[in-house]
């Protein structure tokens, strides 16, 4: 199987700025997250409110993510909506639903990808992809950035030598997610 079947193409930048932007907040937060710090869908699910403090992101595997500024301002609108719905609720996971707020449970996989019209794995490659070309291959700091293994960062590292990538998601990208800074 060939790195291209394995590692999807870029996403349309227009998709991942209106996803960022969605009206939903929930859906805005989940894809910001993915967008600028690749978490997994099973980690951003299972994020709980204890998990950020002082803008940082203490993920199970030990790692610390102080969390992008975009992220923090969808974080904060989302905190905000889910104190107003839900104002007792006892749910500990950051992302809560109709059904989750009464339960003790994360919501379900496809929360809140719905609404956003994207894939949680696709957006995380993508992010992925965007740093593989801003390092220039820096397998290392791949694996310490979003927990890979060794294998997984460097079958992301092999697109360095595909041209449609190599012209594509150095400028593009990076263009991208500085500019959903300022729309937010």
């Amino acid at each position: 199987v060939s790195v291209r079947q394995t590692i999807p193409m870029p996403l349309d930048p227009a998709v991942i700025r209106a996803a960022l932007n969605h009206p939903d907040p929930a859906t805005a937060l989940g894809v910001a997250i993915v967008a600028f710090h690749a978490l997994t869908n099973g980690q951003t699910r299972a994020i709980q409110l204890t998990d950020i403090v002082d803008g940082r992101l203490t993920l199970p595997d030990g790692r610390t993510i102080p969390l992008a500024e975009p992220v923090k301002v969808r974080l904060a609108a989302w905190l905000d909506h889910r104190a107003a719905r839900w104002p007792r609720t006892l749910n500990p996971h950051l992302f809560i639903t109709q059904n989750t707020a009464p339960r003790l449970l994360a919501p379900g996989h496809t929360f809140p990808w719905k609404k956003a019209g994207l894939n949680p794995q696709s957006l995380r490659s993508d992010r992925i992809l965007q740093e593989i070309y801003a390092t220039g291959g820096d397998v290392r700091r791949i694996c310490d950035l979003f927990g890979l293994s060794i294998a997984g960062a460097s079958r992301y590292a092999a697109t360095l030598g595909q041209p449609s990538f190599h012209e594509e998601i150095p400028v593009r990208r990076v263009r991208v997610l500085s500019e959903s800074v300022h729309d937010s």
